[in-house]
């Protein structure tokens, strides 16, 4: 496996459970996403497995050596060029600057910014800096990605836009990562999921399992099928149920 939860709560300082007994997995090339009602602890399962926090009990185990994560901002700087932010990530583990030019030049590509290695932040539209992010992620050839409702902020027609390039990604035979994905859009964690988990209000437990059949890379016109409108319903209807509890 590539990420394990045993058993996980998660309680702050200040007396809030966040979490409360959480066991999942996600294994090499899947990718699972996460739906719960706001204040759940979605996004503190990504803290957990990312390293940045620790849980109260239970284990997190990461059988992955590289790991990337993918903010629900783009969170580039500003000063430096498309090429130059996704080249962060190899300048601060300390590889060879033609060695991470090249690789910066590659995962910008493979996100379709072949044109824009040397546009700032300012000077790209809001989909275009969400791929700067993606590329910035991928460049490392992550073994485990976390994402953090990443397309939240953005308008439907480049959120829908952005999905469709992120299950390509995943299905490229280039890259070779597993994912966790957290989306409050049940729409979303069906069309990129292999598995889509529902959790509960606060404190946040895993209520439901919902594996998602269809093959990678998936079309477009896959939102508009019987069979796509029945797993919405699914995920919608646990989702609900937690809701009005």
């Amino acid at each position: 496996m590539t990420l394990i939860f045993d058993a996980v709560t998660k309680r702050f300082a200040t007396g809030t459970t966040a979490l409360d007994d959480v066991s999942l997995d996600v294994g090499p090339r899947e990718f699972v996403s996460v739906v719960g009602p706001s204040g759940c602890g979605k996004s503190t399962l990504l803290r957990l497995a990312s390293g940045l926090d620790v849980a109260s009990s239970g284990t997190v185990r990461v059988d992955a050596e590289r790991l990337s994560y993918v903010f629900q901002d783009p969170a580039l700087l500003e000063w430096r060029s498309a090429a130059r932010n996704v080249e962060l990530v190899g300048e601060l583990r300390g590889v060879e600057k033609q060695e991470r030019r090249l690789r910066a030049r590659a995962a910008l590509a493979l996100v379709g910014l072949e044109g824009f290695a040397q546009q700032h932040p300012r000077q790209l539209s809001g989909g275009m800096r969400m791929r700067v992010s993606l590329a910035r992620a991928l460049v490392s050839d992550p073994q485990l990605a976390l994402f953090d409702e990443p397309f939240g902020a953005l308008d439907e027609i480049t959120r829908l836009q952005m999905q469709s390039e992120l299950q390509r990604l995943f299905a490229a035979p280039d890259t070779h990562f597993a994912g966790l994905f957290i989306t409050h859009s049940v729409s979303e964690a069906v069309y990129l999921s292999t598995r889509v988990l529902v959790m509960s209000g606060r404190p946040g437990r895993i209520v439901d399992e919902i594996d998602v059949p269809f093959a990678h890379p998936r079309p477009p016109d896959l939102r508009h099928t019987a069979e796509f409108a029945e797993l919405t319903g699914r995920v919608s209807a646990a989702l609900a149920g937690e809701v009005a509890a």
